[in-house]
This record gives C-alpha cells, sequence and structure tokens, in this order.
C-alpha cells in the first residue's frame, strides 16, 4: 500500500501565483495527497482554499522593496516572524515535500523546510526568476520553468524542469459559446487579477470607438472597478474579476493585457495577444516574457511609455482586419503551451 503524501504548498497574495498554484492542488488532491496550503491571509487565498476544502494557515509577510522605504525595516521583522512561524508549522506537519509557486509568502516556507531538511520544490512563470525563487535556488531540488530552458541559463542543468505554466481544468472543459446577442468580434482587456490603471484608463478612452465595431470584455481589477462602471457603453461587459474568465478568454478573438502569467492562458486558448507590459515591474521579468514573446513573432508587444489611446486603436483596428495575422499570432503564441505542465510538476513533487 503507497504511503500517502504530506504536501505543504505555498506561495500567492495575488491571483498571478494563486490560480496555477490551485492547478497543482487539484492534481495533488487526485493522487490523495494530505496538503496543507501556507498563505499571506489574502482573500483570494482564503477564497480559493475554501472552495477546495483545504486546509489553510496564514503567516506573517514582509514585501523587500528594491528601493530605499523605512517600510523595509517594518517588513524586515515580519519576514524574520514568518519564518518563526514557518519553522513550527513544516516541524508540526513535517511535510513529504514543500511546493512553492514564488512570491513574498513562500520564502519564510522555504527557508524554514531547509532548515528542517525538508524536500523543496519551487515553480517560477516567468523568464526571470524572481527575488524569493532567485533566494531560493540552491535549497530546492527542482526548479520548474514555464519558458524554455535556453532562457535559464542561471539555473544548473541538474535542477531545471521545462514543465510549462500549470494551467487549471476549466481550460480543458472550455467550448465555443455566445457572449453577445450580436455577432461582432471580441475583444478581452485584462491586467490581471488585481488590474493594471494605465491599461484601464487607456481601454476607457477608445471604448466608444471600440464598441462601434467590436464587443469589449473588460476585466478591470478592483482599483478601477467603481468609476468604470459609471460608464453606460453598448457592446461593452465589465468585471472585477470573475472565475469565468477562462470561458471569456476562450470565446473572444483578440487580447490586450500585460504579459506576467495571462500570456500562459491566452497561449493555450490560442488567441491573439497585445502585450503592454508593466514599466518597472521586479527585476523587469514582464518586458523579458514580452522579448521573447515578441522575438519568436507570437505577440505584439507595445511599450507603456510611448502608447496613446490613439495609437492603441489604430494597432487594434489594423489586427481586427487582418485575420490571417491574428491566427499566425495565436498559432505561435500557441508553441509556448505545455498542456501536461500539472503533470509534469506533480508527478515530480508526489516521488
Amino acid at each position: 500500500m503507497n504511503k500517502v503524501k504530506k504536501i505543504i504548498i505555498t506561495g500567492g497574495g495575488t491571483g498571478g501565483h494563486v490560480l496555477p498554484l490551485m492547478a497543482v492542488v487539484d492534481e495533488l488532491k487526485k493522487r490523495e495527497a494530505r496538503l496543507l496550503y501556507v498563505g499571506s491571509g489574502s482573500e483570494i487565498e482564503r477564497d480559493e482554499a475554501k472552495k477546495r476544502d483545504l486546509k489553510y494557515q496564514s503567516i506573517l509577510t514582509g514585501k523587500y522593496r528594491r528601493y530605499f522605504d523605512l517600510e523595509n525595516v517594518v517588513d524586515f521583522f515580519k519576514i524574520v516572524i514568518g519564518f518563526v512561524q514557518s519553522f513550527f508549522i513544516v516541524l508540526c506537519n513535517w511535510p513529504d515535500a514543500v511546493f512553492s509557486k514564488g512570491g513574498y509568502v513562500g520564502l519564510p516556507v522555504v527557508y524554514a523546510a531547509w532548515v528542517l531538511r525538508r524536500p523543496i520544490y519551487i515553480h517560477e512563470t516567468d523568464a526571470i526568476l524572481g527575488l524569493a525563487n532567485k533566494m531560493a535556488l540552491n535549497k530546492c531540488k527542482k526548479v520548474f520553468v514555464s519558458f524554455p530552458l535556453k532562457y535559464y541559463p542561471q539555473i544548473p542543468v541538474a535542477k531545471v524542469v521545462y514543465s510549462g505554466s500549470p494551467l487549471r481544468e476549466d481550460y480543458k472543459k472550455l467550448k465555443k459559446e455566445k457572449l453577445f446577442k450580436n455577432d461582432r468580434p471580441v475583444i478581452l482587456v485584462t491586467g490581471g487579477s488585481q488590474g493594471a490603471r494605465f491599461l484601464n484608463q487607456t481601454i476607457a478612452k477608445i471604448i466608444p470607438e471600440l464598441t462601434k465595431k467590436y464587443n469589449v470584455i473588460h476585466f478591470s481589477g478592483k482599483m478601477d472597478y467603481e468609476w468604470l462602471k459609471k460608464n453606460v457603453w453598448k457592446n461593452y461587459k465589465l468585471f472585477e474579476f470573475s472565475s469565468d474568465f477562462p470561458k471569456y478568454l476562450y470565446n473572444s478573438d483578440l487580447v490586450i493585457t500585460r504579459s506576467g502569467g495571462t500570456v500562459f492562458e491566452i497561449s493555450y486558448c490560442q488567441k491573439p495577444a497585445i502585450l503592454i507590459p508593466l514599466p518597472g515591474s521586479a527585476n523587469n521579468h514582464q518586458e523579458a516574457n514580452a522579448k521573447i514573446l515578441a522575438n519568436e513573432n507570437a505577440a505584439i508587444v507595445l511599450h507603456q511609455k510611448s502608447l496613446t489611446p490613439e495609437s492603441l486603436l489604430e494597432i487594434i483596428e489594423r489586427l481586427m482586419e487582418d485575420k490571417k495575422l491574428r491566427e499566425e499570432l495565436g498559432k505561435k503564441l500557441n508553441g509556448f503551451c505545455k498542456e501536461d505542465a500539472v503533470g509534469t510538476i506533480v508527478d515530480k513533487v508526489i516521488k
């Protein structure tokens, strides 16, 4: 009889970490692993854990800023307390493995597991290792990555596994649906689970023009939702966030977004995308992701600094008039999708 594996999973704070992590959770649950999710206490973490009847504990977390800020001093003590909490969580649960999706909440858990000599596995979504994963690199057994191996020369060959980015089971059940009463093409705009102010403000200025020809679905995130919903536009649907995001993505004709983990969801759905990387993102990881995709002609990449509502509108209209180009972009982006990412990760962790 096989021993039931006990696994601590960690990483989170935002949808970019939490939702791929939940894809791994769902597969681990199928394999009857006993799971504990250690998170930062964010709403999205608690909601996703509750949906899955997943045992959940939060720890105190702090964020390291790469510039002088007195909050770094306060957060240093939070990180120390988070490590102590993590140490006792790992000690009391004594897992067979720890799996971290990265982010500031994962680091104290990884360090506690390392001190207690528990096997550690991590996953990196971006082309550049995040700070937490960089600091965990010499303490883990394997690093799963989303882009092909040639983009990670800094990771020892014996440690790195090209798994792709984990996708939820929802994506494998998608089907064609009509999202609007009319038959116009659908443009989907999203800044990720937290939203993107520049993207929201820029799109809002051209929605009256866009909706003359197209339907627009807009995921704004929390910070801009209230003022956006005061506008009454035809052929326009606004969401703060929705668990039905995969359905809307699958049934769209063009996606406008940043260049974080969402690109792998777009890749799976084989959609053409306009990427506007977040300037100054940690380690410029969004710029790095976008550069890889642009070099492979897998997406249209625009830079926020030089972008205006008018220039964005012009590019959208050109793309929407060129069906062949959209199909080519979608096909090339799909080349970055590894459908069995979850299986690859869980096979290694569970064994």
